[in-house]
């Protein structure tokens, strides 16, 4: 599906973990991976057991190329001041939460963050592709939340849950698929990424 999350649902949005991807961009640029000592925080890699982790490194490029619109992505992105972003990816097809994703992108200032998140709030297809629609939020400050419910019959096509909120000037993604997705499943591990990110960023 074109318009789902850089990877695909906990980045949740990693820096140095096994099996990272990192894009090489000029020390200084707007795309470039963060260092060590500016890394994004998210949550452990031992956050879910059972689950196989991935994790990288996100950079405009990799962000605008799962948009459904990367031309827009891209000026989005350039106009609201992206740093860098993170990304980590929990899987286990046996589960009744078959994906965990998180994405943490981090912006010059909260005013960035801001203006992300105003833009995703009509944009939900743009993350999970077409028939994305609202759904209700876990209760973190102006959070927003998308669902994509599978068409019957559609076996690989599971049911996804989104949810997107800021913490100053870091945007916050979570993404969850498999039959348990939802609101409820979500909330615990959004409280979670949100305290992390609160503490470390």
């Amino acid at each position: 599906m074109r318009g789902r999350l850089v990877g695909v649902t906990l980045t949740i949005v990693i820096l140095t973990a096994c099996g990272a991807d990192e894009s090489a961009a000029p020390p200084g640029s707007p795309s470039a991976p963060a260092s060590p000592a500016q890394a994004v925080p998210t949550i452990p890699r031992g956050a879910l057991d059972g689950y196989v982790v991935r994790s990288r490194a996100l950079d405009a490029t990799a962000l605008a190329e799962a948009s459904t619109d990367p031309a827009a992505m891209t000026t989005l992105l350039a106009d609201a001041g992206f740093e860098t972003g993170s990304e980590r990816r929990f899987t286990a097809r046996w589960k009744p939460l078959t994906e965990v994703t998180t994405q943490v992108l981090r912006f010059d200032e909260a005013g960035g963050a801001d203006a992300y998140l105003a833009w995703l709030r009509s944009h939900g297809d743009d993350l999970l592709g077409s028939g994305a629609g609202s759904s209700t939020p876990p209760d973190l400050p102006g959070a927003v939340a998308f669902v994509h419910v599978p068409c019957s019959g559609c076996t690989k096509d599971p049911l996804q849950y989104l949810t997107v909120w800021t913490r100053g000037r870091y945007a916050l993604i979570l993404l969850l698929g498999g039959a348990h997705a939802g609101r409820a499943a979500a909330t615990p591990l959004a409280r979670d990424l949100d305290t992390r990110v609160r503490m470390e960023g």
